[in-house]
Parts: C-alpha cells; structure tokens; sequence
C-alpha cells in the first residue's frame, strides 16, 4: 500500500555560471510536481506500487530529466544531499523510478511511476530521494551567459508496516537566538520516520500556568536527533518558571521535557 504525505510544491534553481549556486523557487519555474513526500508499505515479498504527477504550467515545452539520490537531515532540520546508494540507509535496488526522461508539451501532464520490488521480508525502514530536473534555460546578459536548472526533490520512504514508534526529548537548554529561547532535543529512537508537534508550557512555582507556545510541526529520520528552538513569548512577566516541553510524535503518549527559567 502506497500513502502520499505533504502535498505541494518545493523547487530549488541552480545558478551556473563558473560555480552551481542554490536559490529559492523563482518565479519562472513551468514544472508542478505533486506529491512531494511519498511513503510506500511493503508487508512482505512481492511489488508495490506509488506515483509522482508531473504538469507543465507554462505555454513552452518542458525536457525533464528523473534521478535518484541519498539524503538526510542535520539536527538543525537543515536537508543534506548524497550520491544514490552511498550511505546505509538507502533503498538501493528496491526502488525503481520510470521513465528516467519525459517531454511535457504545454499545459499537459505525466505520471511517473515508483515500484518497489521485495525479495524477502523487510525489517527497517529506508529513504531515498526523487530528483526531477527541468533541462537548462539559457538567458543572455551583457558578457555573461546564465544557466538556470529547476529542480524538485521528492522524498520517498519505504518500510513494512508496523515499525515502532518511539520518541524521548534528551535535553532542553536556554539559549539566546537572539531573543530569550529554549532549544529542545528531540530522539526518534523508532524505527520510523516521524511528523512531531507540541507545546511549551510556562509554569509558576505553584504549578499555574503562565503562558504556552506551540511548537510547529518537525520531521525526524529513525534514530536521528533534532533540535527545535522556540522563542519565549516576549510578554512573559519577569519571574521564574518551570518550563515544560510536551511532544506529540503519533505514538501511544506525549513525551515531556523540564527546565528552570528565569524571565527578567
């Protein structure tokens, strides 16, 4: 069984001149790429299948080009990018992505097909990304000749169904980020990835609370480490307080995290 999570659209552009440059998502970009987070179950041996939508939006033809990569995150969130199959965590031969090239006339659409073939039964959960690259556009300048790639990265995960979820907040710390924070450490020690979400409350010495601030919404990888930094509400009246972290991660129970504050 195949679930698409986080529906949208994300697209970087590389820049080439002498040196590739990433940019934000500029607003010449003709490629919408539906879903951009794709998780496939695979309860035993046999095929599974999913499905990336591919639209030209734009009056002009569009050549694409569909690659595989590795990728995980740094504890600060932050995407890091591999060759594919070179770390352990990649799907490797599970997966396989069709067709590797398409041409999209204007205004049209195009399915590319993700299959993932088991041999035996599997045990953890692995996670590959999907590269689809529009071919490069030229545009002159004085001197100069610019190049612009777009290209979109769909996170792909594959795992049987059933993995564990278990998360532990190891630590909370205040920090200046420039403002008065606090920084949570947040542990997938599952084996799944996990969507997380929370609050932190502020507590007077009597247990009353003062003030809460949700805590939005922070993927973490199986048994990778994040780090979440919220801001103290800037109207927290001077005084101290017990600061709870309480997080939401899917499984059976919130988990929690303390820490003494001291507000001036």
């Amino acid at each position: 069984m195949a679930s698409a999570e986080r529906r949208g659209r994300a697209q970087f552009a590389v820049l080439a001149v002498s040196l590739g440059v990433f940019t934000p998502q500029p607003t010449s970009a003709q490629l919408l790429v539906d879903p951009l987070q794709v998780t496939i179950g695979v309860a035993g041996p046999g095929t599974a299948l999913s499905s990336l939508s591919l639209s030209n939006a734009s009056d002009k033809p569009v050549q694409v080009s569909i690659t595989r990569g590795d990728w995980d995150r740094a504890e600060n969130g932050d995407n890091r990018f591999f060759p594919g199959g070179s770390t352990p965590h990649s799907c490797g031969r599970l997966l396989s992505v069709s067709p590797p090239s398409v041409r999209l006339e204007p205004h049209t659409s195009r399915v590319v097909r993700l299959a993932v073939q088991a041999d035996s039964l599997l045990t953890r959960e692995c996670w590959d990304i999907v590269f689809v690259e529009e071919l490069p556009q030229r545009t002159a300048t004085k001197g100069n000749s610019l190049e612009f790639t777009f290209r979109t990265g769909v996170k792909v995960y594959i795992g049987p169904p059933g993995l564990p979820r278990h998360g532990v907040v190891e630590g909370m710390a205040v920090v200046d980020s420039p403002k008065p924070a606090i920084a949570i450490r947040f542990h997938n020690t599952g084996g799944t990835h996990l969507l997380a979400k929370g609050r932190l409350e502020f507590r007077r010495v009597d247990n009353s609370l003062a003030s809460q601030v949700e805590i939005g919404d922070f993927p973490t990888l199986p048994g990778a480490l994040r780090r979440v930094v919220v801001n103290v509400p800037s109207d927290l009246p001077p005084g101290v307080y017990i600061v709870l972290a309480l997080i939401d991660f899917g499984g059976a129970e919130l988990v929690a995290g303390q820490i003494d504050f001291q507000a001036k």
